[in-house]
């Protein structure tokens, strides 16, 4: 689908903060020999459970089995966490069991469940349990990828104590007719409903609005309506928000005048792909606090503006795939991004100018600078980014020559793609390079007559390209 490479960034990031909140919980709620064993009501809840699951990933198999006091301490089976005093279960964690079947309704037995992770288990398609919304001592929820479907249930309106909840990436119809529930979700900090049909939800904004204390938002590949512009007008919302992604929906220009509320505390914001159109605003210069920017795949234009110089701790930014003109040198002249900026695409727009003097951006990991105008040679000033492994600077109009010197410090260097230019290589014919290249594509490059000897030092390709490359030798040499 879609959406599935998507998915798989989140549960890469999520699974960092899983693991942190896992690991602290561990300490309060795992099991010692001499703490207080199981409730056995608790622990019979637990094998109906288990009754009702396929398990794949024999994440089950230490549950009633083991040595007779393994069998009846529910507190010593792999994913449950109970507290040391009362031997209540606190913790229920089958993230990635890689289960299959259904959830059995005696989960309600565990009244005191904090923390519930039903994620990347596959229930074929089945609604997601009303009697979820039992379980009113929840401060963590996460169906992510568990391949729920139908309506989210309006029982989680009761799960007032939420701080996580996270019912993305289901591979099934998943869709809701209002999300009038949500505002009762009045501690929650993390909502994530990627995927979830939210088509007929006119206020979501203003419903999210509601959130106080909300800091991720991430409502991906939703088809969320363009919000009310009254909405926008008048904000009552968190003043706390750090991340918003509205990738993949139709959330028009309007979006910026809300986003304007979080100058100081947005990190992170993805609206690619969201059909944004018009200038790009000037509104990006005061989010001080941005480290992450993707605006890619929109109807965008004209120049980068002057204000994107002010965001200091820059990391990632993402503008292609839209019609952007201009000098491109405007967005490095004046930035104090030098010391932050690793990840930079702004390929496929109408760019022009120079190539940009890039040596002060010792921090520059990815370079994408392809399909656009830029014209002039490639600096040697480059070959000094060492920690550059990434560089795609393919159908410009670059020219000029191309030495050992553009790569002197590029030890790092995996992916290189100078084609459909017009640039010649001139290495000595004993150079070894500093890095073992991935992929190199150089189509357009003038390295003839002669196979480029250096070619041998690199074990590690996998994708070659040197067409229209001026070589001429012949026999083709054994060692290529």
């Amino acid at each position: 689908m879609e959406y599935s490479g998507r998915c798989l960034k989140h549960a890469y990031a999520l699974s960092i903060v899983v693991l942190v909140h896992i690991s602290a919980s561990l300490s309060l709620f795992h099991h010692h020999a001499d703490a207080t064993r199981c409730v056995e009501r608790e622990g019979e809840a637990l094998l109906a459970i288990k009754q009702d699951l396929v398990d794949k990933g024999d994440r089950l198999s230490s549950w009633g089995s083991g040595s007779e006091a393994q069998k009846q301490d529910c507190c010593r089976w792999e994913g449950v966490y109970c507290d040391n005093q009362t031997g209540l279960v606190l913790q229920l964690d089958l993230g990635s069991a890689y289960s299959s079947g259904k959830i059995s309704p005696k989960l309600i037995e565990l009244h005191h469940l904090t923390y519930l992770d039903l994620s990347g288990n596959d229930f074929n398609g089945s609604q997601i349990p009303p009697f979820i919304g039992s379980l009113t001592n929840l401060r963590y929820l996460d169906l992510n990828s568990a391949g729920f479907g139908g309506q989210i249930p309006y029982q989680l309106v009761n799960l007032t104590h939420l701080q996580h909840l996270d019912l993305g990436c289901n591979d099934f119809f998943v869709y809701v007719e209002n999300l009038n529930w949500l505002p009762h979700l009045s501690s929650l900090k993390y909502l994530d409903m990627t995927a979830t049909n939210l088509s007929n939800v006119f206020d979501w904004l203003e419903k999210v609005n509601k959130l106080t204390n909300l800091r991720n938002l991430t409502l991906e590949l939703c088809d969320l309506p363009p919000p009310f512009l009254s909405t926008l007008s008048h904000i009552n919302s968190s003043k706390s928000l750090a991340s918003v992604d509205l990738y993949g929906n139709n959330v028009i220009s309007s979006i910026f005048k809300w986003l304007c509320n979080y100058n100081t505390t947005l990190v992170h914001l993805d609206l690619s792909s969201s059909k944004l159109s018009g200038l790009l605003p000037d509104v990006f210069g005061n989010m001080s606090s941005l480290g992450y920017l993707s605006l890619s795949d929109n109807q965008l234009e004209g120049g980068i503006p002057d204000s994107f110089a002010k965001l200091c701790g820059l990391q990632y930014l993402v503008i292609s795939f839209n019609n952007l003109s201009g000098y491109i040198s405007n967005l490095f002249e004046s930035s104090c991004a030098q010391n932050s900026l690793e990840f930079l695409d702004v390929g496929f727009n109408q760019l022009a100018g120079p190539f940009p003097d890039l040596t002060k951006f010792l921090a520059l990991k990815t370079l994408y600078l392809n399909t656009n105008q830029l014209s002039g040679t490639i600096p040697e000033g480059i070959g000094q980014l060492s920690k550059l492994e990434e560089i795609y600077v393919d159908n410009n109009h670059l020219e000029g020559v191309i030495s050992e010197t553009h790569f002197s410090q590029l030890s790092k260097l995996k992916y290189l793609d100078l084609s459909s230019n017009s640039l010649v290589l001139d290495f000595h014919p004993e150079w070894v390079p500093p890095f073992q290249l991935d992929h190199l594509y150089l189509g357009s490059c003038k390295m003839g007559p002669l196979f480029p000897k250096w070619l041998q030092t690199q074990k590690n390709l996998d994708f070659l390209s040197i067409s229209d490359a001026g070589i001429s030798e012949s026999p083709i040499p054994s060692w290529f």
